[in-house]
């Protein structure tokens, strides 16, 4: 386990493409309305988010960060870590376009990291210590528009693959985190996007991977926290592994989720979902918040982390 102390979460924003897909209608139109059926009762996900064409992960996350940021001076911000696998440019980083194009300082450091699912809790350290050791804000973006890197015939990955980017604004002092990780380089062909080729995806080989070494490797976790986490919020790989997953760590009554709403945006899911909606009402009106997150998939890898965050935290969704 890796403790990183000396950061806080101060907002954390979504934004979603306006368009809402049926998934329904599409894989009936491709497989017939009984696959279709199973799918998205198998999945969870009656609709998804769907960029129109030419729209790039910027695009959804220049919003995202500037209701992160509102009422901040952008002086104040010391870093920009962007997580994504769909940038639209090789170089320059996708994080160093986004500090010109939300006029920050010169002096920010700016860097990518590209981890898909597991991406947001690596970019949260990361992000955590710089500005623990800067001493200023620090902006983690995250986000995908996995739909241009889906194929429009696999209704494996078609009707669960959605587009959504995130911000979250990180201040230095507080409590910090704890992550630890997990890392099966060996099964990497389970969920693989080529550089030149479409997301390919063994769906049994996924579940299976959580089922045992990601369900192994969160109980081990749990035992070393403090406790029983106020809210379980794992990436939303599908409804039913991500409740299957939830049932195994006794974590039922505390999980969060957005997949119904939103389908899996990739790596940003697990802050879309924080982002999305109100602490429920078992907060019992608790303003600090011990919220254990979880993101696995592609690598294959995993990633835990006991976050504490203010249920005051800013927090909305914006559609474009």
């Amino acid at each position: 386990m890796v403790a990183v102390p000396g950061f806080a979460i101060e907002s954390i924003f979504g934004c979603v493409p306006a368009q809402t897909t049926d998934n329904y209608t599409v894989t009936a139109a491709l497989a017939g309305a009984e696959k279709a059926r199973g799918i998205i009762e198998a999945t969870g996900f009656p609709v998804r988010r769907s960029a129109a064409p030419g729209t790039t992960v910027l695009d959804l996350m220049l919003p995202a960060a500037q209701q992160a940021m509102n009422g901040v001076d952008p002086c104040e911000i010391g870093g920009v870590v962007a997580v994504s696998f769909s940038a639209p440019d090789r170089f320059p980083a996708l994080a160093a376009q986004l500090q010109q194009a939300l006029k920050l300082p010169t002096h920010v450091a700016a860097l990518d990291l590209g981890l898909a699912c597991s991406g947001y809790p690596y970019g949260l350290m990361v992000a955590g210590q710089l500005a623990a050791a800067t001493g200023r804000r620090v902006l983690l973006l995250d986000g995908d528009v996995q739909s241009a890197h889906v194929d429009v015939d696999d209704v494996n990955t078609l009707a669960v693959m959605s587009d959504a980017a995130t911000a979250t604004l990180i201040a230095p002092g507080g409590a910090g985190a704890r992550f630890a990780f997990f890392t099966q380089g060996a099964q990497g062909d389970v969920l693989r996007c080529p550089a030149k080729g479409c997301i390919r995806m063994n769906g049994f080989g996924v579940f299976r991977f959580v089922a045992t070494e990601v369900t192994a490797f969160l109980k081990g976790f749990l035992a070393e926290t403090a406790g029983v986490p106020d809210f379980f919020v794992p990436h939303q790989a599908n409804m039913y592994m991500v409740r299957q997953l939830a049932k195994s760590l006794g974590l039922e009554s505390r999980l969060l989720t957005s997949g119904p709403k939103f389908a899996n945006p990739g790596s940003c899911s697990v802050p879309l979902t924080l982002a999305a909606g109100g602490f429920p009402s078992a907060a019992n009106g608790k303003v600090d918040l011990n919220v254990f997150i979880a993101a696995f998939g592609a690598g294959l890898s995993a990633v835990a982390a006991e976050l504490p965050i203010s249920s005051a935290i800013r927090r909305g969704v914006v559609e474009i």
